[in-house]
């Protein structure tokens, strides 16, 4: 049986180490960037172009740094627009290093992004 801690309770990223989980921002940004890879790669039944357009089909640069499927920030004066889902995976999807990110297929993409270290992107330091 587990054994069970008594007195102080622990702070929420001390809870995550001692339970060995992720935090659920962590979570989310894994669940945001898998959907992302779904909407680029077609493998759901959505418009691409109705949440991002990559930078390559601009025209201005064909090539780019880093992830070759970097994505566009769409500009917007509406402060609100900033917690969508197209917004906010943007700027974590373009930092994607493409030594470590494999785009191959779904399930290397999903382990090479477990690998990643996200902490940048998530308040709290554990995973």
């Amino acid at each position: 049986m587990a054994s069970v801690i008594t007195g102080k309770q622990l702070q929420y990223p001390a809870r995550l180490n001692y339970l060995h989980l992720q935090s659920l921002k962590r979570r989310r940004l894994t669940a945001d960037l898998i959907l992302t890879y779904r909407i680029i790669f077609g493998l759901v039944d959505v418009c691409m172009s109705d949440y991002f357009q990559l930078v390559s089909s601009y025209g201005i640069r064909s090539i780019t740094r880093g992830n070759p499927f970097k994505l566009s920030v769409n500009y917007c004066r509406i402060n609100k627009r900033k917690n969508f889902f197209s917004e906010r995976v943007v700027k974590v999807w373009n930092s994607l290093p493409p030594s470590i990110v494999d785009f191959a297929s779904l399930a290397r993409f999903r382990n090479s992004i477990n690998k990643i270290n996200l902490r940048i992107s998530t308040n709290y330091s554990c995973f």
